[in-house]
C-alpha cells in the first residue's frame, strides 16, 4: 500500500531535515522540484551559526572540575 504524504517546509533548513528524516526511517521521499545539496563549508557556516560558543578564563578541565565539584548527592530511601 502506497500512501502519499505532503509536507511543505518553509525553508530548505527544514526540507533537508524532513528528508534525512525520511533517509534514516527508511522511507522513499521525492523532493518536488529537486533539492539543490549544501556545501560542507556551508553545512559548517550554518552549524557554527547555530552552535554559539563558550568563552571563559577556565580551561576546559577547570570548568569539569567546577562542575564535578557542584554536584550534590544525598541518601536516597528506596526499595526496589
Amino acid at each position: 500500500m502506497t500512501t502519499t504524504l505532503v509536507l511543505e517546509p518553509t525553508n530548505d533548513a527544514d526540507l533537508h531535515l524532513l528528508l534525512s528524516l525520511a533517509q534514516r526511517l527508511g522511507v522513499k521521499a521525492t523532493a518536488s522540484p529537486p533539492v539543490t545539496t549544501v556545501s560542507e563549508e556551508e553545512r559548517r557556516r550554518r552549524f557554527l551559526a547555530l552552535a554559539g560558543s563558550w568563552q571563559s578564563d577556565e580551561s576546559g578541565d577547570e570548568i569539569n572540575k567546577m562542575l564535578m565539584e557542584s554536584r550534590h548527592f544525598r541518601d536516597r530511601d528506596v526499595e526496589l
